[in-house]
C-alpha cells in the first residue's frame, strides 16, 4: 500500500494472478502417486499470491485516500474474483480432490482442509452441468459489481446539513463539539455525516426539529441511488441460490454456518426479541413518559428520539450526564491505555514503527513482539477524510503462515481527531468501539500463524467471528481497567470508581430496545434473503418489521436499507452479532470479575484466538470452557 499508484497495483496483482494460475497449473500435474498432504498442500497454495504478493484489494478500496487507487482496486477485484470463480467451478481439481476421499490419513489438519475445500466446492455448483456452471459463473461475477456499486454508493453519499442559525442551532453541544464544527462567515454552520459529526448531536442535541432533520439526511445518505442496486443484489443472489439447489441465498449463506439452517437463524432472531421486549417496551413507555414532559399529547417516540431520551432518562434515574466521562476519554490516552491492557493480557509488546510507509499521514505503524520476536504488524487509520470508510472495521491485509510471512491488519474507524487545542474527547459508546475493534485485530493476528493459509486469522464459522470482539468489549466496563488509563484530560486524575459504577448502570439501561432494534436489523437481513425478492418493496418490508419488533416508529421519507451496508457483506445474517454476544457473555463469565486474570487470557488466546480455522467454533469454545456454550449468561445479564 506504500507509494501505490493504479499502475503499480495493477502491475502487482496481475503478477499475483499469474502465479496463481501457475499453481493451479502445478496442482494439476502433481503425479496420481501424490500423497494427500502433498494435493491439499498444493492447494493450499493458489490463493497465497494474493495475501503475500500484491496489496489486499478490499482495504484500498475502503482506505486509501487517492480516488485513481481507490477506482484501480475496485476493477481489479473483479479480475481477482473472475479468477476465484473459475477456480470454484474447475471441476477437473474438484475431481482430483474427490479422488483423495477416503484414504487413510493421521493429519487431523490435511484431512479438515480437504473436507472443507469439498464442501465449498459442492456448494459453489462444481457438479452441475455445464449450463449451469456459466450461469452461475456470470451470476458471481455480475454480484461482484453490484456488491461494488452498493458499498460505493454508501461510502460516498454521505451528506451534510446546513443551518443557518449557526450554532444557535447547537444548544446542548459541548464545547469541544462547538469548537469542531465553527461558524462560516456567513455565520451558518455545516454538519456532515460522519460519526463524530452526527451522533452526538442525536444525543445532546436540545432542538427536536433540527435532530429529525439530520436523521432525515443520514438515513437516506444513499437514497435514491441504493434503491435499485439493492433489488438487483437480491434478485441475482435468490436466483444464484436457485442454480445451487436452495430455495434461497438464506438458506444457502446458513447452511456453512454454526446456526446451519435459515429456519434456526429465523427461530434465533424470535426467541432473543421476545426474550427483550418485555425489558424493551417498559424502557419505550419511560421513554414516552420523558417525551410528555415537554410534549404533553405526545403519543409515540420515533427512532431518531430514542438516544437524546435515553440520555435524559439516565440523568434522571441514574444521576448520569455521559458528557461528564468524556473529559477521562482522550484519544491518545485511550490508544495506549487498549494497547497496554492487551500487551498485559497476552504478554506481548507493541512497538510503534514511526518510520514505516503508511499511505496516509494519519496512519500509524505498529509491530507486536513476543519473546524478542516480532509475530505481527498493524496499522491505525482511525480519523475521517473525504472518501474513507465512514464506520469502524478491521481489515485483513495480510494472513501469516507458520515460518512465513508476518500476519497484518488495519483498522478503520471514524474517531475525532486531536490536536494540539483539541484532546479529542470520546464518548464511552466510541471507546468501546475501540476495543471491539482491536478484539477483531488480536483474533486475526493471534491466529495468523497457521501451517495451512486457509486456517490463518479470522477463519472460523462467520457467526463466530464477532465472538472475540465483542469479548474485548467487556473491559470497557470495569473500573480497574478504565482506571490505568482514563485520566482526566486536564487534571490527570483517573476516572473515579463511583462515576464508572454510574456510567455502567446508566449505559446499561436501554438494552431492553437496543436488542430489540438489533433484532428487527437481523429479521430485515434474513427476510429479505428468504424468499423470491420478485416484487418486494425494500422499504414497506423495513416499515411493517420496524412496526412489529420494535416499540420506536419509522420515520416515513427514510430508507435505512439503501445504507446498511451488511444487506451486502453480511446478507442474510446480520442475526451474527447477537448470536456472537451469547457465546461472548459465556466466555467472559469465565473471568468471574477478573478481567485482569493473565493466566486465563493466556487460555484464551491459546484456545479461542490462536487456532483461528483449524477447528469448529464450537469445540473451540467447548475447549475453553469444559463445556458447550449456553445462554445462561447473556439472560442473566439481560435480567441485570
Amino acid at each position: 500500500m506504500p507509494a501505490l499508484t493504479p499502475e503499480l497495483l495493477r502491475q502487482q496483482t496481475h503478477a499475483a494472478l499469474a502465479h496463481a494460475r501457475q499453481l493451479r497449473q502445478d496442482l494439476l500435474d502433481l503425479p496420481t502417486s501424490a500423497t494427500q498432504g502433498e494435493w491439499v498442500t498444493a492447494f493450499d497454495c493458489i490463493q497465497r499470491p494474493f495475501q503475500h504478493e500484491a496489496p489486499a484489494l478490499g482495504p484500498l478500496t475502503s482506505l486509501h485516500p487517492d480516488k485513481p487507487v481507490r477506482d484501480e482496486a475496485e476493477a481489479l477485484e473483479q479480475e481477482v474474483a473472475e479468477f476465484l470463480t473459475e477456480l470454484s467451478l474447475d471441476r477437473t481439481l474438484f475431481d482430483r480432490l474427490v479422488a483423495l476421499e477416503g484414504q487413510a490419513n493421521e493429519d487431523a489438519e490435511e484431512n479438515r482442509l480437504l473436507a472443507h475445500a469439498l464442501r465449498d466446492y459442492r456448494r459453489s455448483g462444481v457438479d452441475k452441468d455445464e449450463v449451469t456452471r456459466e450461469r452461475i459463473r456470470a451470476l458471481k461475477e455480475q454480484l461482484v459489481e453490484v456488491g461494488q456499486t452498493f458499498d460505493r454508493n454508501i461510502l460516498s453519499g454521505g451528506g451534510s446539513i446546513r443551518f443557518e442559525e449557526g450554532h444557535a442551532a447547537l444548544a446542548g453541544m459541548p464545547e469541544d463539539y462547538l469548537a469542531a464544527h465553527p461558524e462560516a462567515e456567513d455565520g451558518s454552520v455545516t454538519l456532515t455525516t460522519d460519526p463524530p459529526s452526527f451522533l452526538p448531536f442525536m444525543l445532546y442535541a436540545e432542538r427536536g426539529d433540527l435532530r429529525r432533520q439530520f436523521q432525515m439526511v443520514y438515513s437516506n445518505r444513499a437514497w435514491p441511488e441504493n434503491d435499485e442496486v439493492l433489488n438487483t443484489l437480491l434478485a441475482k443472489r435468490h436466483e444464484l441460490a436457485n442454480l445451487l439447489g436452495f430455495d434461497s441465498f438464506a438458506s444457502y449463506v446458513t447452511g456453512d454456518k454454526m446456526v446451519k439452517d435459515a429456519a434456526s437463524a429465523s427461530a434465533f432472531i424470535e426467541r432473543v426479541s421476545a426474550a427483550a421486549r418485555p425489558l424493551a417496551d417498559a424502557e419505550y413507555a419511560e421513554l414516552l413518559t420523558e417525551k410528555r414532559k415537554t410534549e404533553p399529547d405526545a403519543a409515540l417516540v420515533d427512532e431518531w428520539e430514542r438516544p437524546y431520551l435515553l440520555e435524559k432518562v439516565k440523568a434522571v434515574q441514574f444521576g448520569f450526564d455521559s458528557q461528564t466521562v468524556r473529559p477521562y476519554f482522550s484519544y491518545e490516552r485511550v490508544k495506549q491505555g487498549i494497547l497496554d491492557i492487551s500487551a498485559r493480557l497476552y504478554g506481548v509488546e507493541f512497538h510503534a514503527c514511526p518510520d514505516a510507509e503508511v499511505w496516509h499521514a494519519d496512519v500509524e505503524c505498529f509491530e507486536i513482539y513476543e519473546e524478542g520476536q516480532a509475530i505481527a504488524r498493524f496499522y491505525l487509520d482511525m480519523f475521517p477524510r473525504e472518501g474513507k470508510f465512514k464506520h469502524a472495521a478491521m481489515f485483513d491485509l495480510k494472513a501469516g503462515l507458520e515460518g512465513g510471512p508476518l500476519p497484518e491488519a488495519a483498522l478503520g474507524c471514524n474517531f475525532p481527531r486531536p490536536s494540539a487545542e483539541d484532546p479529542a474527547l470520546l464518548m464511552h459508546t466510541q471507546v468501546t468501539t475501540f476495543f471491539h475493534e482491536v478484539g477483531h485485530l488480536l483474533h486475526h493476528l493471534f491466529a495468523g500463524r497457521q501451517r495451512f493459509l486457509s486456517f490463518s486469522g479470522i477463519a472460523t464459522e462467520w457467526d463466530f467471528v464477532e465472538v472475540p470482539s465483542q469479548m474485548f468489549e467487556e473491559w470497557a466496563w470495569n473500573s480497574d481497567v478504565l482506571q490505568s488509563f482514563a485520566l482526566h484530560y486536564e487534571t490527570d486524575e483517573p476516572i473515579p470508581a463511583e462515576l464508572v459504577e454510574k456510567l455502567r448502570a446508566a449505559e446499561e439501561y436501554g438494552k431492553g430496545l437496543n436488542i430489540s432494534v438489533q433484532m428487527f436489523y437481523a429479521m430485515l437481513s434474513l427476510s429479505l434473503y428468504e424468499s423470491d425478492p420478485e416484487g418486494v418493496d425494500t422499504t414497506e418490508r423495513l416499515k411493517d418489521l420496524r412496526h412489529s419488533m420494535t416499540p420506536t416508529h419509522h420515520v416515513d421519507g427514510t430508507h435505512f436499507q439503501a445504507n446498511f451496508g451488511h444487506l451486502h457483506g453480511y446478507s442474510a445474517i446480520y442475526y451474527t452479532y447477537m448470536w456472537s454476544l451469547v457465546i461472548s457473555k459465556d466466555l467472559f463469565s469465565a473471568f468471574q470479575g477478573e478481567p485482569m486474570n493473565t493466566e486465563l487470557a493466556g487460555r484464551y488466546r491459546e484456545l479461542i484466538l490462536a487456532p483461528g480455522g483449524r477447528a469448529d467454533a464450537a469445540d473451540l469454545v467447548q475447549n475453553f470452557l469444559g463445556r458447550p456454550y449456553n445462554t445462561e449468561a447473556w439472560e442473566a445479564w439481560l435480567a441485570e
